[in-house]
């Protein structure tokens, strides 16, 4: 069922969308302390000395806008570089926020992996490296690891809530979808629900795996709550603006906005067949749509040897029946390649405990100083009641 778009815009916000008062770039050590009030734009300083630069550094973007007491939110856009929408959507927002009238403070990479922002790539030109596949990286190791380190040592250590966002890139594009992966304590699991359940949107997937390598094991680690996004769809950058604004409402750190309307559908992503993979070299050609719901047997599509004219495509076929949430598209497979992504219908056990986290909100007034303040200073409440462990399996959200 559709929901009525209730875009945020900044006559809606009571502000302006010019913003006049921004301190001068600055560079950011990968230990210095950051601003809490006021905004605040720069670079950290990720050193990289090359045969054109010897005393270099990657420029990754950081921008800060806190008003004072509360919630530290941290937003990472352009984790993959050729995830457009993600970066277009974070800096808008932050054109947005109004010091004034805050609660806490937001900290946001527009482009947290620069180099591969700048080439619209999924990883780094420089190193070749995942930075989704980096945590907690390593402070003497190559650009993308270093930015892993200071991302989950500094920027997730200062944060309560994070939100890594996706869109649609090159290879894959998804049924939008507002995301968490299955934590086994129940209270890290009820906050994570409600996170995302204020988030909004018509779908929220859980993944049911490990999550060593990614943004949310380094959440874990850093004792932060976080949710992620796989936002398509025609609108995709309003999507985005409109959920983060959503959960910062919920945390108390901008006045009440419109609340989302209409139930989001659950679905769940923990089968190794959710994967479908090509075993051969080609031009994929997809049977099949985001949303669409199959049947084990049913066509994903074909893989063609366009060198053989003649020669007859490969069906690749559904061991599993699902509800299509990703797919690669039209274009050159290799072996290897994921192609189609399934996921389930929750069943009643994980529909209640997403029913459960409804009333939880974020209690900004328990909230420490920022720059001092232990884990679990600031947490949703009331605890859910029950949680399930994730299965292990292979795949981790991506």
């Amino acid at each position: 069922m559709k929901r009525p778009r209730d875009g945020f815009s900044a006559s809606k916000l009571g502000i302006s969308a010019v913003v006049t008062d921004i301190s001068a770039d600055r560079i950011f050590g990968l230990t210095e302390d950051l601003p809490t009030t006021g905004r605040h734009a720069g670079f950290v300083k990720i050193p990289h000395s090359s045969d054109r630069s010897a005393y270099g550094f990657v420029p990754v973007p950081l921008a800060i806008v806190g008003g004072g007491a509360g919630p530290t939110m941290l937003l990472l856009g352009g984790v993959f570089g050729d995830e457009v929408d993600t970066q277009i959507a974070v800096a808008r927002l932050l054109r947005l926020l109004d010091p004034k009238t805050m609660n806490g403070r937001v900290i946001a990479m527009t482009m947290a992996n620069l180099p591969a922002a700048i080439s619209g790539t999924r990883n780094s030109p420089i190193d070749g490296r995942n930075l989704n596949k980096s945590f907690p990286g390593d402070v003497f190791g190559s650009p993308t690891s270093m930015i892993a380190e200071y991302i989950e040592r500094h920027l997730m250590s200062l944060s309560d809530l994070v939100i890594d966002l996706h869109s649609d890139g090159r290879s894959l594009g998804y049924l939008p979808c507002v995301t968490l992966v299955d934590h086994p304590d129940p209270d890290v699991q009820s906050r994570r629900l409600a996170m995302a359940r204020a988030f909004g949107g018509e779908n929220l997937l859980r993944f049911r795996s490990f999550e060593d390598r990614s943004t949310s094991g380094a959440a874990r680690r850093a004792g932060a709550t976080r949710i992620g996004t796989e936002i398509g769809g025609a609108q995709p950058v309003t999507t985005i603006m409109d959920g983060i604004m959503r959960v910062l409402a919920w945390a108390g750190m901008i006045p009440q906005l419109m609340p989302a309307s209409g139930d989001a559908r659950l679905l769940v992503t923990q089968r190794e067949d959710d994967f479908v993979y090509a075993l051969a070299d080609g031009v994929f050609e997809p049977a099949v749509q985001l949303g669409d719901e199959v049947a084990a047997g049913d066509l994903a599509g074909h893989i063609h040897d366009l060198t053989r004219p003649f020669a007859v495509p490969i069906a690749v076929t559904f061991a599993l029946p699902g509800v299509v949430i990703c797919t690669r598209g039209r274009g050159h497979a290799s072996r290897g390649d994921c192609l189609v992504h399934l996921a389930a219908d929750a069943d009643a056990e994980a529909r209640a405990e997403l029913d459960a986290a409804a009333d939880l909100r974020w209690l900004s007034t328990q909230v420490a100083p920022a720059a001092k303040r232990s884990r679990g200073g600031a947490r949703a409440q009331p605890a859910a009641k029950a949680g399930r462990k994730p299965n292990k399996t292979t795949h981790q959200e991506e």
